[in-house]
């Protein structure tokens, strides 16, 4: 069963945020994705068509190594009419409103455990920028006008997805773009587990004209970016369960180099990240004490103590000066961002599944609060870029 709420969908609001909560077997949940980008974003069974050899490969590798995914992929086979193991198609993912290669972004994060809060909780707080134009717009592809305007924003539709399987994995609430089955960007799931992923631009830069994507064709077996976090939030209760998979799934990039922030219900947060060349894993724990992560490699600079002392050896992105003038009141990071939607979610026990998101506009300016029924507001208007920031309560 699917019910979906929508927000901001008003002919001047460049953001339509959409609520969807999917109640069922994971069959039916790719399923009911599947009618969705079938039926709303106009998608084909030529749209999955790919190279045979990877399509077996990473078939294969799905049905080995996250089974859960699997029952979603041949639930979204179904809608398509499409049998999941031709592997004349590509069925791993459902990307929509991506034209043309994604290119680069930048975000900030900052975890407090419970410990270092008031309420003695833990907040993962973070802030996504990201353009308001088409893929097309933000490359500056010389397409024809007739073509150009057709191209929707790649960040105009978001969904907050609530997910609440039947036969494997925990219930979770997760923003979702770029891509409907896999494309999850921040989540927290039913145990108080919670990701968010941020990118790496010191190994964007380094690796320069070496930096090897997949916006189209997968050349790569195993899990994306986006679909790592995804099987965290389907298979981890906590931090240390989190920083195993992390460490023995077969991962790579499709659009660029990132990094993870992690914690858990208990007050345990890691950053993960892997080396420019791939071939060293980071894992940086947060021993007790809040952690900040932006756009920089903080392996480079060894373990991290308090972030207040955090100084990043590469040159400052905005977001890293953010972090370091944050004001003393926020302890934290306190992006200014053209524009903020804002979300708050929380659990109240390792049992009961995340709570909705309920929309509130507040004059002047945006805020975020959680009451007793666990509401939050969100929240968005026309600017140069899209930025959200988030609290989390776990």
């Amino acid at each position: 069963m699917a019910t979906e709420q929508a927000f901001f969908s008003r002919p001047d609001s460049f953001m339509t945020v959409r609520y969807l909560t999917i109640r069922g077997t994971n069959f039916q949940i790719g399923q009911q994705l599947g009618v969705l980008a079938r039926e709303r974003y106009g998608k084909t069974p030529e749209h999955f068509r790919g190279d045979p050899v990877f399509a077996r490969a990473r078939r294969v590798y799905f049905q080995h190594n996250y089974p859960i995914q699997w029952e979603r992929v041949r639930g979204m086979a179904a809608a398509f009419g499409l049998d999941p193991s031709d592997d004349g198609y590509d069925l791993t993912g459902l990307t929509y409103l991506m034209d043309v290669p994604m290119p680069p972004s930048g975000c900030s994060a900052a975890y407090y455990p419970p410990t270092t809060t008031a309420s003695g909780g833990g907040y993962l707080s973070r802030n996504y920028d990201f353009s308001i134009g088409s893929l097309a717009d933000m490359m500056r592809m010389p397409l024809p006008s007739a073509i150009k305007d057709t191209l929707a924003p790649v960040m105009s539709e978001p969904y907050i997805m609530a997910w609440y399987p039947k036969d494997g994995g925990y219930a979770s609430i997760a923003s979702h773009a770029f891509d409907l089955l896999s494309g999850t960007i921040d989540g927290m799931n039913s145990a108080g587990m919670v990701v968010s992923i941020l990118a790496d631009m010191d190994a964007q830069n380094e690796l320069g004209p070496h930096l090897e994507m997949h916006p189209a064709s997968q050349q790569a077996v195993g899990l994306h970016e986006l679909q790592v976090m995804r099987l965290l939030l389907d298979t981890c209760a906590t931090a240390e369960e989190a920083r195993v998979a992390l460490l023995i799934i077969k991962q790579y990039y499709r659009f660029t180099p990132n990094h993870y922030i992690v914690a858990d219900r208990a007050g345990h947060s890691f950053i993960y990240e892997n080396s420019t060349g791939r071939n060293v894993q980071h894992v940086l724990d947060g021993g007790g004490r809040p952690q900040v992560i932006t756009n920089h490699q903080l392996c480079k600079q060894g373990q991290p103590g308090p972030w207040e002392r955090s100084r990043s050896k590469t040159t400052p992105s905005g977001a890293t000066r953010r972090c370091r003038t944050a004001s003393p009141r926020t302890r934290g990071c306190s992006p200014r961002t053209r524009s903020r939607p804002t979300m708050l979610a929380s659990t109240s026990s390792t049992s009961s599944p995340p709570c909705l998101l309920t929309p509130r506009r507040r004059a002047g300016r945006l805020a975020s609060r959680c009451g007793p029924s666990g509401t939050a507001s969100t929240t968005s208007r026309r600017a140069r870029s899209n930025s959200a920031s988030t609290w989390v309560k776990t």
